[in-house]
Parts: C-alpha cells; structure tokens; sequence
C-alpha cells in the first residue's frame, strides 16, 4: 500500500469524490484517506464558513483528529468567497499534501468548485475590493445593468441571481469587459492526474439519509446555532445554506418546528436532486 501511495504522489493523482448532500463523502473519504495516508481538502462552498459546522453538516472534530482536514471552517461568515479564492487555496493544499507525501482526497458537493478544479478558471485579472462596494445593493436594479453591459452572460442566469449578477458587474467595472468575455478565454489545467469517485445511494437510502442526519443536527444544537448567526452579519452565500432560513422562521415564531424541519427536508432533495442532474451531464458513465 505503502509504494501504491508513493506512485500515485509521484503521479501527482488528485481523488475528487463527491456526490449529492448526504451520500456520505465525508465518511468515505475518511475511511479511503487512512487507507491512503491522505489528507482531506473541502470543495464545499458553504463548510468554508465556521460558526456553521452544525448547518453545514462539517465533519465531527473526531474525523479530524484522524486525518487532516483542510480548508473547513475557516472563513467568517460574513466574508464574501468565490470560486477564484477557493481554487487558489486548494492548489496550495494539493501541493502541500503532495510534497508531504500525502494523497489529496478532494470532498464536497460544490460542481463548480470541481469544474474549475478539473478543467482550470478562466484568466480574470484581480478586482480591486473598493469595485465591489461600488455595486448597488438592489438587484432588480443591477439585473437591468448587467443585460446592458453583458447581455450575453444575462440570458444565462435567473434575474433572482444576485451573486452571479454581482460578480459579473464587478467583473465588467474593473476590467472594462464584459464577464462573458473572460468565460471564452482558454483555462489552464492543472498538472494533476485526477480520479474521480461519485457517490449516488439509490433514492430510498438517500432519503433516510437526510432525514437521519437532519435529526441528528437537531439534536447537535442546530437550533441554538442558527439563534446565534441571527445575531450576526451574514454574507449573501452564507445565507444559502439550507436550513438557515427554514429554522430561522421557527426561532423568530413565523413557522412551528414540524414546518421548518419538513421544509428543510424539501429544500434538501430539491437540491441533491439539481446536483445529481449535475454529476450525471459532467461524468456521462455515472
């Protein structure tokens, strides 16, 4: 096992395993990373954040006693992130665990961290922060810019997108050019030999699943976490994890229990159903 790891280290190999909301990576790649002498990367837009480990289901502080866990809980919640920020630091993590020896196992549920990971980001020159403050917080008003500036890249996302439609204004202020245009230039990618494990339970275990470990939360404390973020300022990405709105109706008194907990567990199917739609486009032979 041991000259199996060194091999692929030298062969600069990358496991990316993944899979919709509560499949299981994070215990699979626990189990394969000891195996492996591995270390664990995050490819999780939202387990960036700390103060959400219960929310966003970040492994038990158990699992990273085992093995190392990089790039969880980190981040404030009320820091803005992006894909460019999270490919930057997950480039140094692999380096790190290869020129220690160590397989970097890749685990989240994030496509486009993945997509970006696997095929390189497309060659957006840095935007100055003092940009971003510039763009007006009224959607429908930034909505209406962006069709203007970038008609282009406005036909492909929801009037309702106010990350994308932000993102891609900054993009066109502070470089005079449409976001549409960065997107044709050509990535680079990355000089990893990746192999990717995608884990899809059959429809009846997923669902038990994430009933299990919803009931599981609860029990946790997620209650008393969600009380604390609303005292706290939030980003916008970290809003979206779901079953912070959910319970949050039940901490402020709009919704009983019952209701935040079934709406929670709809929100999650409706998602993994929209991530498994995705892994089936990207990996045709799942």
């Amino acid at each position: 096992m041991e000259l199996l790891s060194e091999y692929c280290i030298a062969l600069g190999k990358v496991f990316i395993i993944s899979g919709p909301t509560a499949s299981g990576k994070s215990d699979f790649a626990l189990k394969r990373a000891l195996e492996k002498n591995g270390v664990i990367i995050n490819a999780d837009s939202l387990q960036v954040y700390k103060s959400l480990e219960i929310l966003t289901a970040q492994p038990a502080p158990q699992a990273c006693l085992e093995i190392p866990h990089r790039l969880y809980g980190f981040l404030d919640p009320s820091q803005h992130f992006s894909v460019g920020k999270w490919l930057s630091l997950a480039h140094q993590e692999i380096e790190n665990a290869l020129e220690n020896n160590k397989l970097p196992f890749i685990v989240g549920g994030t496509g486009l961290y993945l997509k970006t990971l696997m095929e390189g980001l497309s060659p957006i020159p840095p935007i100055s922060p003092d940009i971003r403050k510039m763009i007006k917080d009224d959607q429908t008003q930034n909505y209406e810019e962006l069709k203007k500036v970038d008609p282009v890249l406005a036909s492909r996302i929801s009037p309702q997108d106010c990350q994308r439609t932000q993102r891609a204004l900054e993009v066109f202020h502070g470089t005079e050019k449409p976001l549409s245009f960065w997107q044709q230039q050509k990535p680079c990618p990355p000089p990893y030999n990746f192999h990717v494990h995608i884990l899809i339970p059959p429809k009846d275990e997923l669902e038990k699943r994430m009933t299990s470990r919803l009931e599981s939360m609860v029990k946790c404390g997620l209650v008393e976490e969600i009380k604390d973020l609303l005292t706290r300022p939030l980003s916008t990405n970290a809003k979206k994890a779901i079953g912070f709105y959910e319970f949050a109706g039940y901490v402020n008194g709009t919704c009983t229990f019952e209701e935040a907990f079934k709406l929670t567990l709809l929100h999650t199917r409706q998602y993994a159903k929209r991530q498994m739609t995705w892994f089936r486009h990207q990996f045709k032979n799942i």
